[in-house]
């Protein structure tokens, strides 16, 4: 799923952060975020797993923790926080109608 982050500037220290969270290495090309470069203009696209497809594991917000390790650590992490927030939400309906056909 992908977001636009207007404030977003390129530095991809999400993607590190989360790669450390899933494998214990900075290894980006396996993070569960993904800072894309907008085709259009300027700016980027935040993209988020949203299902484990063997690379890369699906974001769950880092469920386990308090504060997910990629808005620990992103300069923008208000911004980042409100992304993760809505992925949750569209998540969770998913699931539900899953559950309830």
């Amino acid at each position: 799923m992908e977001f636009e982050m207007f404030s977003c500037g390129g530095c991809r220290t999400c993607e590190m952060a989360c790669s450390f969270k899933h494998a214990g290495e900075f290894i980006p090309s396996i993070s569960s975020i993904r800072i894309l470069d907008k085709k259009s203009n300027l700016g980027f696209i935040v993209s988020l797993v949203e299902e484990s497809d063997g690379q890369n594991m699906a974001c769950d917000g880092c469920k386990e923790i308090e504060v997910p390790l990629c808005v620990q650590y992103c300069e923008k992490s208000e911004d980042l926080k409100h992304i993760l927030k809505e992925l949750m939400k569209i998540s969770k309906k998913i699931e539900r109608q899953e559950t309830n056909p």
